[in-house]
């Protein structure tokens, strides 16, 4: 049995966020990975230029490359200076 949100494993690193027609913007990252309502989904925060994240802000879906090359289908959901949070759109692989 597993407990309810249980936090996986906790990432964090320099990495990229892109989506399509938008250019990748450089940003650290910081990623929980946790088991919600049985499946394995990722939250977290990025922190980049704000003039590169603002776009990527306005767009729904987005990707994060992570330093050991995986990729996070994520959604920004607030941008509050030079720091974004966002959401996995995606169930996340472990690996």
């Amino acid at each position: 049995m597993f407990e309810p949100n249980e936090v996986l494993q906790v990432l964090s690193g320099r990495g990229a966020l892109s989506a399509e027609g938008i250019e990748p913007v450089k940003v650290r990252y910081k990623v929980k990975i946790e088991r919600r309502d049985g499946s394995i989904l990722a939250r977290g925060s990025v922190t980049g230029s704000r003039a590169a994240l603002h776009p990527l802000w306005l767009t729904p879906d987005s990707t994060l490359q992570l330093k050991d090359g995986r990729q996070l289908a994520v959604s920004l959901t607030d941008l509050v200076g030079d720091t974004a949070e966002f959401e996995s759109t995606e169930p996340v692989a472990m690996g």
